[in-house]
C-alpha cells in the first residue's frame, strides 16, 4: 500500500502540534525549501521581492509602519518563522514584532537595497520592509520569505498595504484570530490536495514523463555561494498571445534545454490562492517533459496532475531508476501584472521594477512579466556553473521562438 509523503508528514505533525495554535503545518513546497535552508550552512533564506518606485519625497515611514503592521495581523503566515517541533517541520507564527516592522534607508542605488534586504535582523520575521529615498524616488522594497509567501500572494499583501497606508485603520483582535484559523483552514486544504494528488495514477503520470529526462548539469554543493548574470528582452505579444503567454514560454524553454544534451526537464511554479484571499506558500515544482506530443499538448495533460508534490515525483522517478533524481537545470516563472497595476498612494501611481542582484537558487532561472500586450523576459543563471555560451544560447532560443508569436525588441 502506497503512503504519501504529505501523509506521514501529517500523522507526524498531528503527534507534536498538542493543541498549539501557533504551530501551523508545512505545505509540500515549504517543506522543501525548509530542507534546503536546513542543508545550508549559513542559513540563508530564499527571498522573494517586489520593488516599486515613486516619486521622492511621497512615501511617509510613519503610515508605511502603521499599514505593514496591519497586513501581519490580516495576513499571519509573514508573522511565521520556519521552525522545528519534536524534529518535525513547522512554520511558526509569532506576535507583532516589537521592533519597527520598516527600515528607512538613504540608497542611489539598487545594490545598497539588495544588501539591506539580505542583511535582515533576525528577529524582525519573514517580512521586509525597507523604504529606500535618494533625490530621485521613494524606493518600496519588500523582501518576502519565499517559505511563506508566494508570487500570487504578493499581490494580496501590496493590496493590504496599500488599503491600510490609505486609511490608516486598526486591524481588531477579532479579525486577526480569525485570520489565523483562516491560514490554517487553506493550509489544510492544499495538504488534502497534495495528498489526493500522491495516488498510483498520478505517480504512474509522473513516472512515464521522466523516464527519458536527462539527469541534469549545472549543479553546485550545498551551501556553497554561486553568482548571478542577468539578461532582459522584451517581447511584443500578438492579439492572439495576449491571454495566453505561458505555453508559448515553455515550449520554448523546452526547446532551449533540448538543444543542450544532459540537461534536466524543465520545470515552472505553478498554484496560489489568490483568488481565496490567503497569503501563504501554496505554490508546486511542476515537470515540462513530453512524450512524442508537443510541449502545449502534453502540459494539458499535466494540469490534471499538477498537485503532486514534487517530492512524489522524485520518490517515484528514484524507485523507477529513471536518470533523472530531481535535479533542476531551469525554472520558469510567470508574474501576471495584467490583473494587478502598480499600486497608486496617495493618487500617485508606482512602478514596479526587477533590478539584478538577488541571489539564485538553480542554474538558470527564467522570469516572465506579462504586462498586457507584451513580455518582459529576465534569464538569470549562475555564472560559476553556467557557461556563458550555454546561457546566451538559451536566451537566443527563447527569443527565437517567440518571434513566432510576436515581434521581440532588443
Amino acid at each position: 500500500m502506497h503512503r504519501s509523503i504529505t501523509g506521514t508528514y501529517l500523522k507526524h505533525y498531528a503527534n507534536v502540534r498538542d493543541g498549539a495554535d501557533e504551530l501551523m503545518p508545512l505545505t509540500g513546497a515549504q517543506r522543501r525549501f525548509h530542507h534546503t535552508r536546513s542543508a545550508d550552512p549559513h542559513d540563508r533564506v530564499r527571498i522573494l521581492p517586489v520593488f516599486v518606485e515613486f516619486p521622492p519625497g511621497l512615501l511617509s515611514a510613519h503610515r508605511l509602519e502603521q499599514a505593514a503592521r496591519s497586513v501581519l495581523l490580516r495576513h499571519p503566515a509573514l508573522r511565521g518563522t520556519a521552525d522545528t517541533a519534536g524534529g518535525v517541520p513547522v512554520l511558526r507564527i509569532g506576535p507583532l514584532p516589537a521592533d519597527p516592522v520598516v527600515r528607512e534607508i538613504v540608497a542611489s542605488d539598487d545594490g545598497a537595497v539588495w544588501a539591506a534586504l539580505d542583511d535582515w535582523p533576525a528577529g524582525r520575521g519573514s517580512f521586509r520592509v525597507l523604504l529606500a529615498r535618494d533625490e530621485k524616488r521613494d524606493l518600496l522594497a519588500i523582501g518576502f520569505d519565499h517559505l511563506v509567501c508566494d508570487g500570487e500572494s504578493t499581490g494580496l499583501v501590496l493590496d493590504a498595504l496599500v488599503s491600510g497606508y490609505q486609511s490608516g485603520e486598526r486591524v481588531p483582535d477579532s479579525v486577526a484570530a480569525a485570520e489565523l484559523r483562516r491560514y490554517r483552514e487553506a493550509v489544510e486544504q492544499q495538504l488534502t490536495r497534495e495528498h489526493e494528488a500522491s495516488g498510483p495514477e498520478a505517480l504512474a503520470h509522473w513516472t512515464s514523463r521522466v523516464r527519458d529526462a536527462g539527469p541534469g548539469l549545472w549543479s553546485r554543493n550545498a551551501g556553497e555561494a554561486g553568482g548571478q548574470a542577468s539578461a532582459w528582452q522584451r517581447v511584443a505579444l500578438p492579439d492572439s498571445a495576449t491571454d495566453r503567454p505561458f505555453p508559448v514560454l515553455l515550449a520554448a524553454c523546452h526547446t532551449a534545454l533540448t538543444r543542450i544534451p544532459g540537461t534536466a526537464p524543465v520545470a515552472y511554479t505553478w498554484g496560489g490562492h489568490d483568488e481565496a484571499g490567503v497569503v501563504g506558500c501554496f505554490i508546486n515544482t511542476v515537470l515540462a517533459n513530453p512524450q512524442g506530443e508537443g510541449v502545449r499538448e502534453s502540459w494539458w495533460e499535466d494540469l490534471e496532475f499538477v498537485d503532486t508534490p514534487f517530492d512524489e515525483v522524485v520518490r517515484a522517478a528514484r524507485a523507477s531508476h529513471a536518470p533523472w533524481t530531481g535535479h533542476l537545470d531551469l525554472v520558469l516563472t510567470l508574474i501576471d501584472r495584467t490583473r494587478r497595476p502598480a499600486p497608486v498612494l496617495d493618487g500617485v501611481p508606482g512602478r514596479f521594477r526587477y533590478p539584478p542582484g538577488n541571489s539564485i537558487e538553480e542554474p538558470v532561472i527564467v522570469t516572465a512579466v506579462h504586462d498586457q500586450g507584451e513580455l518582459s523576459l529576465r534569464i538569470d543563471h549562475d555564472p560559476t556553473i553556467v557557461p556563458g555560451a550555454a546561457a546566451a544560447g538559451i536566451a537566443g532560443v527563447l527569443r527565437e521562438s517567440l518571434v513566432d508569436a510576436g515581434h521581440a525588441e532588443g
